[in-house]
C-alpha cells in the first residue's frame, strides 16, 4: 500500500487542484485556472488559499528568446496531483498543456513533474517520459515505502488505467515496465464546495506546513495592541503630546508585528494638571488613513515620492495619463502631470476637487528634448528619484512615427533633472522651466538601449553596496546595468536581462521594476501579463549590502506566483493590479502605490491606488491587507497612563 502523506501526529487535510476556466473578471481566466491551487480543510469544507488564485504555474516550454518572449512557448497545467516524496518534501505530477488548455503534444507520453520542500516555493524538474504513446491523462503518483519506488498511474486515451514505477522520478533510466491497473490508494477528490473545481486530490500535511501556508497565502489579521508604558512626569513640568509614545505595536494572527503612529487626544493632555501629583489616562487613536479608492482616475504607472528639501518635507505624485486606456495619444492631449502637497491625501482627485491641490503639467506634446526633437506622446511610467543629489524624473517620451502621429515604438527611457541655485538648493519643482530638457539614457558606447525594437521604458534607479543601477523594460523583459550617478544619461556596463516572463500569469512581458532594500534583501516589484484586467505584480529578491553580482540572473530569486493580482479588496473587485512602486507616508509607514482597472466615473483607463504594506512573519510583503485586518476595530483606541510625581 503506497504512503500518500508523511506520518505526523498532527496533520491537516490539503486539497491540491486545478480549476475550470471562467473569465478574467473573476480572476479565473485560463492562464490562472490552469495551475496548481491549494485549499485547507476548514469548518467541514475547504478554504482556498491565495484568494483562489494559482500557487504553482508551469514554466515556458523553452528558453525565452533573447529578442523577446514567444507566446507559443507559454504553458499551463491541468489535473495536478500532490504526493509525498521519499525525502520528506512534496511532488506534483500534472498534464502540461499549451496556453489556453489545448494539448501541447506532451500528453501522449509524458507528465510534468515538480517538487517542493514546503509548498511555498517550487522547482519544476521537467517532463517525465512514461514509456507510452497512447496518452497520459489524470496522472497520480505515490511513494511506496515497501518497494522503495514511486508508483505512477494514469489513464490512456482509451480510458484504460496504466501504471509504472520509478526509483527516481527525475531519472528516466530508473523507470520500470508499464503495466495495467490503478495505483492503489491514489484516488482523486471531488472538491465539493470549491468554486470551479476541475480535478485534484487530498493529502494530509503537518500542522506546521499548514500554518506556513496560511501565513503566506491566507489573510493576516490584527489581534492585539501592546500595552503602552506609563509616562512619568515630574511635578510642575510641562507635558505635551510629544512626551507620549509615538507609535503602537500591533500583533497579528501569524505572529508578525507592525507599528502605527498614534494621534493623541490633545484635550486629555491639556486637562492634566502637572502641579498636582496623581494618575491620569490619555486616549489616542491608531492612525490608519483611509485613502480614496481610486486615489486618482486614469492615472497609470503612479508614483508618490517623499521629497526632502531643506527643512521642508513634501509629497510629489506623478503618473501616466491613461484616459480610456490610451496612454500614447489620449484625447485630452499627451502630457506629464505632477501634483505636490504637504500630505499624501492632498494628492488625490478628491483633494483637487476640494481645491486643496492642483495638477501641473511638466511636459506636454510638442515640448522639445535636449536634441531639439519634439516629444509628441506617451510620457510613460515617470518616477521620481534623487540621483547624485538632484531630484530626477525617469520616464519615456515618444515621437511621431511615419504616419505623423505619436508612435510608442519610438520611445526611449529618458531623464530630466531639477535645476539648483548657486548654493546647491533645489529650485521649485512645480515650475516646468526649472527642469532640464529630456535626454535619453544610452549605452556606454553611445548606442540606444534597444537596437532591436528601439523602445525602452519603465526605468528605475537604485543603489546597493556602493554601486548604482538602472533597471528597465525592453524586449518584454527586465534589464539591468550599472550607471554613474554623476553621468545619468550613460550606462557603465552592458544591459543584462535579469527577469523574463516564464509563466502563464506573467506570460508575454515583465516590466515596471521598482526596488526596496529591507532586512538585507532587495525587493524588486515588477509587473507581468499584458496591460489590462490580467495585469499582475511579481516579486524578485536579491541579497543586499554584500556586494552580490546583481547582473547575474541567478542572483535574483523570483516567485513562481504573483505577489499581487486581481481579486476582491474590502469587498470590491480590483482587476489588473500592477506597476507597483514603493513609497513612505508622513509617519514613515511603507506604501505600495499601484494602478488597477476600474470603470469609475464611466472611464475605462487604469486608476491609481495607495495602500500601506504589511510584512508577514515569513518576511513576505503583503500588499492587499484589508482595513479591519490591518487594525482591528477593537484595537483602534489606545490608552496610556500618565503619572505625575
Amino acid at each position: 500500500m503506497p504512503s500518500l502523506a508523511l506520518p505526523e501526529p498532527s496533520t491537516v487535510e490539503l486539497l491540491a487542484y486545478s480549476r475550470i476556466p471562467t473569465t478574467s473578471d473573476e480572476a479565473n481566466n485560463a492562464d490562472v485556472a490552469l495551475s496548481l491551487h491549494l485549499a485547507l480543510a476548514a469548518g467541514g469544507g475547504w478554504e482556498p488559499l491565495n484568494g483562489g488564485y494559482g500557487i504553482f504555474f508551469a514554466k515556458v516550454a523553452g528558453a525565452v528568446p533573447d529578442d523577446g518572449p514567444d507566446e507559443a512557448l507559454i504553458r499551463s497545467l491541468r489535473d495536478p496531483y500532490l504526493f509525498a516524496l521519499a525525502d520528506g518534501g512534496y511532488g506534483i505530477v500534472a498534464t502540461r498543456v499549451a496556453r489556453g488548455g489545448a494539448s501541447d503534444g506532451t500528453q501522449a507520453s509524458q507528465v510534468l513533474f515538480a517538487r517542493s520542500a514546503d509548498l511555498l516555493a517550487y522547482e519544476e524538474v521537467g517532463m517525465v517520459d512514461l514509456g507510452v504513446t497512447d496518452g497520459v491523462n489524470r496522472p497520480v503518483a505515490a511513494w511506496d515505502a515497501a518497494t522503495r519506488c514511486y508508483l505512477v498511474g494514469w489513464t490512456n486515451d482509451a480510458g484504460e488505467p496504466q501504471r509504472t514505477t520509478f526509483a527516481d522520478l527525475a531519472d528516466a533510466s530508473t523507470r520500470g515496465e508499464v503495466g495495467q491497473g490503478e495505483v492503489a490508494g491514489a484516488g482523486r477528490a471531488t472538491g465539493a464546495g470549491v468554486p470551479d473545481f476541475a480535478s485534484g486530490n487530498v493529502v494530509r500535511v503537518p500542522g506546521a506546513v499548514a500554518d506556513a501556508l496560511r501565513v503566506r497565502f491566507g489573510a493576516i489579521a490584527n489581534t492585539s495592541v501592546a500595552p503602552l508604558d506609563t509616562v512619568a512626569v515630574e511635578r510642575g513640568a510641562a507635558l505635551t503630546v510629544a512626551d507620549l509614545p509615538a507609535r503602537a505595536t500591533l500583533g497579528y494572527t501569524d505572529g508578525s508585528t507592525a507599528t502605527r503612529a498614534i494621534a493623541w487626544n490633545a484635550a486629555d493632555v491639556a486637562a492634566i494638571d502637572t502641579s498636582v501629583p496623581g494618575q491620569h489616562t490619555v486616549t489616542g487613536t491608531v492612525k490608519q488613513p483611509a485613502y480614496p479608492t481610486p486615489f486618482a482616475d486614469e492615472r497609470a504607472d503612479p508614483s508618490v515620492f517623499r521629497y526632502e528639501s531643506g527643512d521642508c518635507t513634501r509629497f510629489l505624485m506623478i503618473a501616466t495619463e491613461d484616459l480610456n486606456m490610451n496612454p500614447v495619444d489620449p484625447a485630452c492631449g499627451p502630457h506629464m502631470p505632477i501634483r505636490i502637497a504637504d500630505r499624501i491625501d492632498d494628492l488625490s482627485d478628491a483633494a483637487i476637487a476640494a481645491g486643496r491641490s492642483v495638477e501641473i503639467d511638466l511636459l506636454t506634446a510638442g515640448d522639445l528634448d535636449a536634441a531639439g526633437n519634439a516629444m509628441t506622446g506617451c510620457f510613460w511610467a515617470p518616477e521620481f528619484h534623487v540621483i547624485d543629489g538632484r531630484l530626477s524624473i525617469l520616464f519615456m517620451p515618444c515621437y511621431d512615427g511615419a504616419d505623423g502621429s505619436p508612435d510608442m515604438w519610438t520611445g526611449r527611457a529618458s531623464i530630466i533633472q531639477l535645476k539648483q541655485d548657486a548654493s546647491g538648493a533645489d529650485l521649485d519643482p512645480a515650475a516646468p522651466e526649472n527642469w532640464t530638457r529630456a535626454e535619453p539614457v544610452l549605452r556606454a558606447d553611445g548606442g540606444i538601449l534597444n537596437p532591436i525594437e528601439r523602445i525602452s521604458l519603465d526605468m528605475t534607479f537604485f543603489q546597493d553596496s556602493g554601486r548604482s543601477y538602472y533597471a528597465w523594460q525592453m524586449l518584454g523583459a527586465i534589464y539591468l546595468a550599472e550607471v554613474d550617478p554623476a553621468e545619468p544619461t550613460r550606462l557603465l556596463t552592458d544591459p543584462v536581462r535579469i527577469i523574463a516572463p516564464e509563466y502563464a500569469w506573467d506570460n508575454t512581458i515583465a516590466e515596471g521594476p521598482n526596488v526596496l532594500e529591507r532586512d538585507g534583501k532587495l525587493l524588486m516589484l515588477y509587473s507581468g501579463s499584458t496591460v489590462g484586467d490580467t495585469y499582475t505584480t511579481g516579486l524578485a529578491t536579491a541579497p543586499a549590502g554584500i556586494g552580490a553580482d546583481l547582473s547575474d540572473p541567478e542572483t535574483w530569486a523570483k516567485l513562481n506566483y504573483p505577489l499581487q493580482k486581481s481579486g476582491k479588496f474590502n469587498g470590491e473587485w480590483q482587476l489588473g493590479t500592477g506597476h507597483g512602486m514603493w513609497s513612505h507616508d508622513e509617519d514613515g509607514n511603507l506604501l505600495c502605490v499601484f494602478h488597477a482597472r476600474t470603470d469609475h466615473l464611466g472611464l475605462t483607463g487604469r486608476d491609481m491606488f495607495v495602500r500601506r504594506v504589511h510584512f508577514a512573519a515569513d518576511g513576505m510583503p503583503v500588499l492587499d491587507q484589508e482595513a479591519d485586518d490591518e487594525v482591528a476595530p477593537g484595537n483602534r483606541v489606545v490608552r496610556v497612563r500618565v503619572r505625575v510625581a
